[in-house]
């Protein structure tokens, strides 16, 4: 689990902390801690994170499921949602998140454990169907209305003709096509597409707005000031 970061979204300390005592004893990466949306909406815009445990009732305007629905809108952001109340009414407004467990407080560390594995567990499975569903033989992706990308050799085609793109935007697209329908931030395409190079975000938009004027086609969305997601 050390790879895995982890946003903890929770506004009772003595909550936060045993969430944080057991995560530590696991080896996880990165531990994140908030307790508002506000908040958490900043770190995610920031940072990366894998997993988020998001408490029901956190205080403020907006409730844990309205939070866990609006980080969504950002990015594929699995939630395990914490909460004092067992009822099947709060656990079935839930649901119609992105959720991947729960957790009833008072807490249990092996239920903190089991439910953490089985979430991550859930999660490469999700993320190897998107795959599995989108890639055919030779590593092609059928991008729809005759379009399609070759991972093996970079080269994005209309009706089987090769389009002429810079090899920035086939680094782009490459990236994007891998992560099918998952929103990707400007903070992943500078590390993975620019290598972690000093670029400002308005440079992205440039190298984008270019792909996007080369393939009318592509179903690719900008997400307002976090980064894009190509839909296939």
């Amino acid at each position: 689990m050390k790879n895995i970061n982890i946003l903890i979204v929770e506004d009772e300390v003595i909550s936060t902390q045993y969430l944080i005592d057991v995560l530590k004893s696991l080896n996880v990466g990165t531990i994140y801690d908030s307790t508002n949306f506000e908040d958490a909406l900043d770190i995610v815009k920031n940072h990366t994170i894998d997993i988020a445990f998001m408490d029901i009732n956190i205080d403020g305007s907006v409730d844990g499921i309205t939070s866990a629905k609006i980080l969504n809108e950002n990015r594929f952001l699995p939630i395990i949602f914490t909460t004092a109340y067992g009822d099947s009414q709060t656990i079935l407004e839930a649901s119609d998140t992105n959720i991947f467990g729960y957790l009833i407080k008072p807490f249990d560390t092996n239920a903190v454990e089991a439910t953490l594995q089985v979430a991550l567990k859930r999660m490469k499975s999700v993320t190897a169907n998107v795959k599995i569903d989108n890639i055919v033989k030779n590593d092609i992706i059928d991008l729809g209305m005759k379009q399609k990308f070759n991972l093996t050799n970079r080269t994005f085609y209309v009706e089987d003709i090769p389009i002429n793109l810079t090899k920035m935007e086939l680094n782009v697209l490459y990236f994007l096509c891998t992560n099918l329908n998952q929103n990707i931030s400007y903070e992943l395409l500078i590390q993975n597409v620019w290598n972690n190079k000093n670029i400002s975000t308005s440079t992205i938009r440039d190298t984008l707005s270019r792909l996007k004027r080369k393939t009318p086609n592509l179903n690719i969305e900008n997400i307002i000031d976090f980064g894009y997601i190509l839909k296939g």
